[in-house]
């Protein structure tokens, strides 16, 4: 009973950081020895069930694994899809950017051509400021595009990373859940 209620005391003080450095197939190793060592009576420990305990911790080794594959793919994807978005949202801007540049500059070649003679120099400055103003609003319009379509895809990240977010945590809910019935037992 001292040696139940000590294995109690240093379950509970176990703290979420040291989990992340414990090999926890050497822990529930660890468990299943300390059922196989407590007293038994009629070949049944005095404070838990083996039977049970063992079926859990059998079912946490066939679970666990997997969910830390599947959560080590989902955080790879996760990153992967970040990086694809961000270089996306870059290009596009870029491009957007090179594509205003390449209609300023037209309008600024066209402006120059229609100011070269003299009997044509008023129509052409106000062609030239015409065709100016065309294209910064051509390039306000695409960069607002640009910015819109950043925002819907960095939109469609968050959701998606939030629906990631809720699995693993629905899994560590569960694998807690599964912890404290175990302690429990």
């Amino acid at each position: 009973m001292i040696e139940q209620q000590s294995v109690t005391r240093s379950v509970s003080s176990f703290t979420r950081e040291q989990a992340n450095t414990v090999d926890i197939i050497k822990e529930l190793d660890k468990l299943e020895e300390l059922v196989e060592d407590s007293p038994q009576i009629g070949g049944r420990a005095l404070w838990v069930n083996a039977d049970r305990f063992f079926v859990c911790t059998n079912r946490i080794r066939a679970f666990l694994p997997e969910e830390m594959k599947r959560a080590s793919r989902i955080s790879r994807d996760s990153e992967k899809m970040l990086q694809e978005a961000q270089d996306e949202v870059h290009q596009t801007l870029e491009s957007a950017r090179r594509e205003a540049e390449r209609i300023i500059e037209q309008a600024r070649a066209r402006a120059a051509e229609l100011t070269a003679t003299d009997a044509v120099r008023l129509k052409a400055e106000q062609e030239a400021a015409r065709i100016i103003a065309e294209a910064r609003e051509q390039a306000t319009q695409i960069r607002r595009g640009a910015d819109q379509y950043a925002k819907e895809v960095l939109a469609g990240l968050d959701a998606f990373l939030g629906r990631i977010l809720g699995t693993v945590q629905r899994g560590r809910a569960k694998l807690e859940q599964q912890e404290l019935e175990s302690s429990v037992r």
